[in-house]
């Protein structure tokens, strides 16, 4: 409860007056009982001397309270909605701001259905929670309580039978709260559920998103198997809560709804000694159980809030995630060299390097190559030059600053990047490629797309630039046409420096030759880092830069590299070679084979 609290502490004052209101509405909901109890006791004691007046203006109070009942109940409820609703867009916009400074790492480790649990499902609890839940929770307790302050008034013997299930039915809460040792099993529980839940929703998402490929290598029955488990252990917590839970309420509800059986003898013996009449009697048989009805959303709200506050707490910790450091004031680089000086990287504390000593400089406007196998590096220092991560030894510096000084907002302004796994927004190409600028005129954005080879295929689209695209769009564009349209951003943005990941490994031959000649457009007068499989894209780089294992292990240009024999570039040189002489062929023996 303490969690959900410090979320909704800036919506802290359209709560308390929720709050008022609500315990206002419940407190005039007894009147009415009072007032009529007062009637009866008022004809039985003048008899045949009664005069209707006060009667009259008794009712009139009486509906009086029930009308104000009415308005103050509705009131709370829309306070507590605006409040729900305005907490519902606070938390998703921090959650959102929050999310785009932390660093590459959490994504890594982070899979997207969790993280849509929470932004969805995890808020959108703790907005239904504050806004029916909360006037529900303060009802379920004021309600009782002003009752049974009435009944001791009227009569404090049978209140105190009244107040019996009272205890009884409170321990039981306390209990299936977590109470008496329980309460670490129970967050265990309650973790372990809504793990198996953003498990399932990951699940979920993989198998249908990937469902092309589970058809094509017939992978249905292992990928279904996997959506089927999670599933299935998400069912198995939940039963398992309710079987814990079910004996809790079973026996609340008992309590609470058998009250009578604790009024009724203690009426009959007062009644026989004469100390009460029957109006009491109907009065505490009404009230005295009925008042304690209440506490059932109290208790319904129990189970509720262990799953709230599990949820509370996922929202908390993703909050608490740490940014990456920024400077109150950006940096101005010199230029738009890079330097970078003896640079190691772990993508968490105690775990193995992946980079190690890395120590190179581009001198601006030079283009240099990355080259190596797979594992060796490349892209992770790609991603520490547009600082995804800090750096967790040495430097990478920018025209003589630090990308720490620079900030990410200064080390964006300085880099445009093409990766390998480009991303769509779900919105227009026009909207994908200007990027928010709103200053980009038809022309300017047709000229960059003609750059990029992807203006010819954006006006076959239904709509031209205007069609939505991305994973909830109307159209779902190839690997090769994503990249080149993340091209003509980087041509858009027009960046001092530019990093390029595998920028044509999805391009066909045509199209490869066109983004090459993009590339050495873009490419003039700015600071180029490449990453490269194919060779042959960059044997005219200023330098190439070998690595393996997480190591820098050459250094130079294509003609002095291709030289040694016994180094890593020669061996991925003569294996290029070899790839590109390779032609089918069916040999006299091999038909005999077939």
């Amino acid at each position: 409860m303490k969690v959900i609290f410090q979320l909704a502490e800036s919506k802290r004052t359209q709560i308390i007056v929720s709050v008022v209101l609500a315990a206002l509405s419940s407190i005039l909901l007894i009147v009415p009982y009072a007032l009529i109890y007062y009637i009866v006791q008022y004809y039985l004691q003048e008899g045949e001397g009664a005069v209707a007046e006060p009667v009259v203006g008794i009712v009139g109070w009486a509906l009086f309270a029930i009308l104000l009942h009415y308005v103050l109940r509705v009131s709370a409820f829309v306070f507590s909605h605006i409040a729900a609703f305005d907490l519902l867009y606070h938390i998703r916009s921090r959650l959102a701001g929050h999310l785009g400074k932390l660093p590459m790492g959490y994504w890594n480790r982070k899979n997207s259905g969790a993280v849509r649990k929470v932004i969805q499902e995890d808020v959108e609890a703790i907005e239904n929670f504050i806004a029916h839940h909360v006037p529900d929770f303060v009802s379920g307790l004021v309600l009782p309580a002003v009752t049974l302050v009435f009944l001791y008034v009227v009569e404090w013997r049978l209140a105190l039978a009244a107040t019996v299930p009272l205890p009884l039915g409170l321990g039981l809460v306390y209990v299936s709260m977590g109470g008496f040792g329980l309460v670490g099993k129970r967050s265990e529980i309650m973790e372990r559920y809504h793990t198996a839940l953003e498990e399932m929703h990951s699940r979920t998402v993989e198998y249908v998103q990937g469902m092309p490929v589970i058809k094509v290598f017939n992978l249905t029955v292992d990928s279904f198997n996997r959506l089927r488990d999670s599933v299935a252990l998400y069912g198995m917590l939940v039963t398992r809560w309710s079987k814990i839970m079910t004996p809790f309420w079973a026996g609340f509800t008992s309590i609470v709804l058998g009250g009578g059986v604790f009024i009724f003898p203690v009426a009959v013996f007062l009644l026989q000694q004469g100390e009460v009449d029957i109006p009491t009697i109907i009065l505490f048989l009404l009230l005295g159980t009925g008042c304690l009805v209440g506490l059932v959303s109290f208790v319904t709200m129990a189970s509720k809030v262990m799953m709230i506050a599990e949820g509370a707490k996922r929202i908390q910790d993703m909050l608490q995630e740490e940014p990456l450091a920024e400077p109150d004031t950006s940096a101005r680089p010199s230029g738009y060299d890079i330097e970078v000086d003896d640079v190691s990287f772990r993508y968490s504390s105690g775990a193995a390097p992946v980079l190690r000593d890395i120590d190179f400089d581009v001198p601006e406007g030079k283009f240099v190559a990355l080259v190596g196998p797979s594992g060796a590096g490349k892209t992770t220092l790609v991603h520490l030059l547009a600082r995804m991560w800090d750096v967790s030894d040495g430097e990478i510096r920018i025209g003589g600053k630090s990308l720490a000084e620079l900030g990410s907002r200064g080390v964006n302004d300085a880099v445009g990047m093409v990766f390998q796994d480009v991303q769509m927004l779900t919105a227009t190409v026009r909207e994908n490629i200007c990027m928010g600028r709103q200053d980009v005129s038809q022309e300017a954005l047709e000229k960059v797309a003609r750059a990029a080879a992807c203006h010819d295929f954006i006006e076959a689209l239904p709509r031209g630039y205007d069609t939505v695209i991305g994973e909830g769009g109307e159209v779902h564009l190839s690997g090769g046409e994503k990249q080149r349209i993340a091209l003509a951003r980087v041509i858009l943005k027009n960046p001092p420096i530019v990093l390029l990941d595998e920028a044509t490994s999805y391009a066909d031959a045509e199209n490869e030759s066109r983004m090459q000649q993009a590339f050495s457009s873009l490419m003039q007068g700015r600071t180029v880092i490449v990453i490269a499989h194919r060779l042959s894209t960059i044997m005219y780089a200023d330098e190439i830069i070998v690595m393996d294992k997480g190591r820098i292990v050459q250094r130079g240009t294509h003609d002095q590299l291709v030289c040694d024999e016994h180094e890593v570039y020669f061996r991925m040189w003569n294996a290029r070679r070899k790839a590109h002489d390779w032609r089918f062929q069916e040999t006299e023996k091999e038909m005999r084979g077939v």
